[in-house]
């Protein structure tokens, strides 16, 4: 995520840096061709590219609402499992208290540690690339190889042998389903042991299976959104509609840039603004494209993603005080305005 004030414009020229090339090069030769050739007939009436810029427009509104709103879901999920995350750890300092310091084999500490395993293996899984994300568009290739997340340069088993024992972490790392729901079931177990020994009471124990219960639910609407991307058919048509569009915008403003010179008798000369007009124009339509589908897929590891490593981090060092009194984490810190 940006937390700065805004991006600069060099920042979106790099990004766009690919397409602003072939939207230049489209229209230097559109205006070479029709220049040399002379063949007028080939340009395109001013009602029809305002016509199709006009639909154009109406299509990416749409979409970046639609994506933007996917992004605003994710961001609000991750704030929910920081909410709930703290809500049960709460309960179980003020229900369960400090019981495990005066009765052996409690294991407090070990089912906040295992809460911590649960959030690293999700963020991994939020993490992990689909085919239909943008982690490969060339602009993001660049910016990834700089400003990498933290999931990219790390390994899950490594992370979770920070919480887990060696005997888990093996446990996890060759469960065929999901490694954060087989975690999140371990919770389970051990809140049904401390009722089975009879460390906890029946509403005790219904109340923090309740919050197991709200995490679950929250991992699933994460997954819903990681799994299933903004509908193809609307990012389809979206694309191709731009694509048409760039391309007959230089057959479109050759006419008015010839005709900006003509009463000064430099036509021809003026006909060359068809270029910058054309590549200005092409630019706005294929940006404010990109920038609707780069929202739509809030984990994927981009620099416009839902901070999961920085709140994920925040929720371990406040259950870390919690349980130890004190941490050695460090929030995760933004570089070059990006935080992750």
């Amino acid at each position: 995520m940006h937390i700065g004030r805004q991006y600069k414009i060099t920042d979106f020229l790099a990004w766009t840096r690919w397409e602003s090339s072939w939207i230049l090069s489209w229209s230097l030769l559109v205006t070479i061709i029709l220049q040399v050739t002379n063949w007028h007939f080939l340009t395109v009436p001013s009602s029809i590219l305002a016509l199709v810029g006009s639909a154009l427009a109406i299509t990416l509104a749409f979409k970046n609402q639609q994506c933007y709103a996917r992004f605003n879901e994710g961001l609000m999920l991750a704030g929910q499992v920081s909410a709930t995350s703290m809500v049960l750890a709460n309960r179980l300092m003020s229900m369960v208290g400090r019981l495990d310091a005066a009765t052996p084999g409690l294991g407090l500490k070990e089912i906040f540690y295992r809460h911590f395993a649960w959030l690293t293996a999700l963020r991994f899984y939020l993490r992990e690339g689909r085919s239909w994300e943008n982690t490969f568009d060339p602009g993001n290739v660049s910016f990834l190889a700089s400003t990498p997340s933290p999931e990219s340069h790390s390994a899950l088993a490594d992370e979770l042998k920070t919480y887990l024992s060696d005997a888990e972490v093996q446990k996890v790392m060759t469960h065929q389903g999901d490694k954060e729901g087989l975690i999140i079931r371990w919770q389970y177990e051990s809140i049904r042991d401390l009722h089975t020994q009879n460390l906890i009471s029946e509403y005790i124990f219904t109340v923090i299976t309740a919050g197991l219960d709200d995490l679950v639910r929250l991992q699933g609407a994460l997954k819903r959104v990681k799994n299933y991307p903004y509908p193809r058919n609307y990012y389809s048509i979206a694309v191709i509609v731009v694509k048409i569009f760039v391309l007959i915008v230089p057959f479109g403003l050759y006419p008015d840039a010839r005709e900006l010179g003509e009463p000064a008798g430099i036509g021809d000369w003026t006909a060359w603004l068809n270029v910058p007009f054309s590549v200005v124009v092409g630019w706005i339509f294929i940006s404010m494209e990109k920038v609707g589908e780069n929202s739509s897929n809030p984990f994927e590891g981009n620099a416009n993603d839902v901070p999961i490593s920085s709140i994920m981090r925040r929720i371990e060092m406040e259950m870390r005080i919690m349980i130890d009194g004190k941490t050695d984490l460090k929030p995760i810190e933004a570089k070059d305005s990006i935080l992750f």
